[in-house]
């Protein structure tokens, strides 16, 4: 029988900054107070690893104690987010569950940039699987207040949030949900919106290693966009202060495009 969004809900918590990171600490410590909550997350920060899982040597988890997470079962695990997420809801949850989490992120994960975030495909992962999913994610600044604090808040407002949407309809797409870099006195408010385009110009700083190796350093730096301003994304409304929740599908057919596609494959010869 499907639970209700006031009911006690059975929660697994990833995320790719760590099991340690304060914004998942804060986000499982938030939730556990009024639901079921079980932490499966990578053992070190697994930043930009998109999608992937480890298919060629063993995993390890291991149920861990610690001080910081309250009322919450933790593990940790040698994998990415996307098998923290097979691992958590397959072996420790054995499918009870209600809803799948990743973050609270360290940073956003806007535009273009969700391509490669694991926080936000590990929600992917979760709606692959069958399971409601939502992406959290904090955006800092160096004029951000303290981290701690702000995690905090954050994390009661998303649990305020999550607690009043209609879970059921995450069937086929997730919430990407970007915070703004200011308290939560000052959010503007929540804005549905799609995502942006990042130009980072894509630069490489070219360096030499001690030994007298070569070797590059990303050093992009992202660049304004009048796409952003002129589509009103994610970009452009988190800047002014708001929420932002974006629904993404994991399904990426261009399903608008088939009919065209298969009207230039018919005609197509292949001599074969």
């Amino acid at each position: 029988m499907e639970r209700t969004k006031f009911e006690t809900m059975r929660i697994l918590i990833t995320n790719d900054d760590g099991v340690y990171a304060p914004g998942i600490i804060a986000l499982a410590n938030a939730f556990s107070e009024k639901h079921a909550v079980t932490v499966v997350a990578p053992d070190q920060e697994r930043s930009a690893c998109s999608r992937s899982m480890t298919i060629d040597k063993p995993l390890n988890m291991k149920r861990v104690e610690i001080s910081e997470y309250r009322n919450c079962e933790v593990y940790r695990t040698t994998g990415t987010p996307t098998d923290c997420v097979k691992l958590g809801t397959y072996e420790i949850m054995k499918h009870d569950v209600d809803l799948v989490l990743s973050g609270i992120n360290l940073g956003s994960n806007l535009g273009t940039d969700i391509a490669y975030s694991g926080t936000v495909n590990a929600a992917m992962e979760g709606c692959m699987l069958g399971y409601p999913s939502i992406a959290l994610s904090q955006k800092l600044t160096g004029a951000s207040p303290d981290t701690h604090e702000l995690y905090r808040k954050t994390a009661s407002c998303a649990l305020e949030m999550i607690e009043q949407l209609e879970l059921g309809i995450l069937r086929d797409y997730i919430y990407n949900i970007n915070f703004p870099a200011c308290i939560e006195e000052k959010i503007a408010g929540i804005k549905p919106c799609p995502h942006g385009l990042c130009n980072y110009g894509d630069d490489y700083e070219k360096r030499t290693d001690p030994f007298g190796r070569t070797y590059y350093w990303p050093s992009g730096r992202m660049m304004e966009c009048a796409y952003n301003t002129e589509n009103e994304t994610d970009i452009y409304w988190i800047e002014k202060g708001f929420i932002t929740v974006t629904p993404l599908t994991w399904n990426m057919t261009a399903c608008d495009r088939i009919g065209d596609t298969k009207c230039r494959m018919d005609k197509l010869k292949l001599h074969i």
